[in-house]
């Protein structure tokens, strides 16, 4: 049989479509590793592997086409990130959470260490990775990503509380308005203005009531939130957006969006 075949059958009989070189070594460790450096780049060249970085590879499925076939962006996520803290978040959580329905070609992935370069590119899909501090590396769950594999996810609450501190992580302030009101009704508020509090970003909490109130999400304490994260600082409603607009003192924001646009988000 074919060496390259060979391989192949080893992880696929192991249920592993993601393997490392140093998987290959010691699977197959009466060979030269300078050998199986060659044979794995071949597989690479022939369209049998996927090289997602250096020393990592993904097997091609039977009849696709190795130059264009695209993994399950979750799962390659998954894999780049074994052994290592991180979880989905933002626009690729709120896709998890079935919050959006429009996908993104790029996979963003929260770290609590800096990773460099900060953008990988693979078969045309950009993954994104974004350094939190410890402070705001939390409210994370094994998450289904398909019928058969979990991935490290920000839950429901925390995708909310990340994507409200940076909207242009998330698709902007009208994506971000779009998934809290399909979320109204299955998120959990106390767990979700803790999560604030904890993240301790008084705007994201702020940003996140005049959402509300502009899309009529009652909350029995949501005066007594907004009340206890004013400041005294003037700060946009959507930061990936010129620093324009109408004041309103009741949110501490600049409404640098046209709230119409907003609106009418949700009816799309």
């Amino acid at each position: 049989m074919n060496f390259q075949w060979t391989i192949l059958k080893y992880f696929l009989e192991a249920d592993n479509v993601c393997f490392s070189f140093g998987d290959v070594k010691a699977a197959f460790s009466e060979k030269n590793p300078a050998y199986l450096s060659q044979v794995l780049s071949k597989m690479v060249r022939t369209g049998k592997l996927i090289k997602l970085k250096r020393g990592l590879y993904y097997i091609v499925p039977m009849g696709q086409d190795g130059k264009s076939y695209i993994p399950d962006w979750h799962l390659v996520a998954k894999h780049l990130m074994k052994g290592k803290n991180y979880y989905i978040g933002y626009y690729s959580a709120m896709q998890i959470h079935k919050l959006i329905t429009q996908p993104s070609l790029t996979e963003t992935i929260v770290v609590d260490t800096q990773i460099k370069p900060n953008i990988l590119k693979i078969q045309g899909v950009r993954f994104q990775f974004i350094y939190h501090n410890q402070r705001r590396f939390f409210g994370i769950q094994k998450t289904w990503i398909d019928d058969y594999n979990k991935a490290n996810c920000s839950d429901l609450e925390k995708t909310l509380v990340d994507s409200y501190i940076a909207p242009q992580h998330s698709g902007g302030i009208v994506e971000v308005a779009k998934a809290t009101y399909q979320a109204k009704d299955k998120t959990d508020i106390e767990k979700l203005f803790g999560y604030f509090t904890k993240a301790g970003s008084k705007v994201a909490a702020r940003r996140y009531v005049y959402i509300c109130d502009l899309f009529g999400i009652s909350g029995f304490h949501h005066e007594l939130f907004l009340k206890n994260n004013l400041s005294n600082v003037i700060l946009r409603l959507d930061p990936s957006l010129p620093d324009q607009g109408k004041i309103i003192v009741k949110y501490g924001l600049r409404i640098n969006h046209d709230f119409e646009t907003i609106k009418q988000a949700i009816y799309s």
